[in-house]
């Protein structure tokens, strides 16, 4: 609970929520097409990413500590969905951006976000590495909360 509260009062949550509303639902807006390796190419030395085998659009950050899982799943093409894990943060039931704001919100006795569970829509190369270097850079914060 202190871990969360914290969280928010270091206005972490409030840096999540701007990025969803800086990039937000853009229903009948174009998207550019983002194949893995252009987008691979893109994050090259912006922010440091694997693309994961199998089914999907799913990339792992490795320009983090070994303390942080992160992993970015890009759904319906736009919009990034996060797995996170942090080391000493001993939270249940919490494994995305989305979740762990809304957990530290409620923790700070704030009111729920409209949608609840806000994720940011990229809909172009230089949009999604730009959310992906700020979720990553946002990891790092929580991290360092963490410890």
């Amino acid at each position: 609970m202190e871990q969360l509260q914290k969280i928010d009062s270091l206005g972490l949550t409030d840096k999540y929520y701007d990025l969803c509303s800086e990039y937000p639902l853009r229903v009948g807006s174009p998207i550019e097409k983002m194949p893995s390796r252009e987008v691979l190419k893109a994050a090259d030395g912006r922010v440091g990413i694997q693309k994961l085998k199998g089914p999907g659009t799913c990339y792992e950050v490795q320009d983090v500590p070994d303390s942080i899982l992160l992993r970015f799943i890009v759904q319906s093409r736009t919009r990034v969905e996060t797995h996170l894990e942090v080391r000493g943060l001993k939270l249940e039931h919490v494994s995305s951006f989305a979740t762990l704001c809304l957990a530290a919100r409620e923790a700070a006795g704030k009111e729920r976000p409209a949608p609840p569970y806000p994720r940011p829509e990229a809909h172009s190369l230089s949009e999604l590495i730009e959310v992906f270097t700020k979720l990553r850079d946002l990891a790092l914060e929580i991290e360092r909360c963490a410890q």
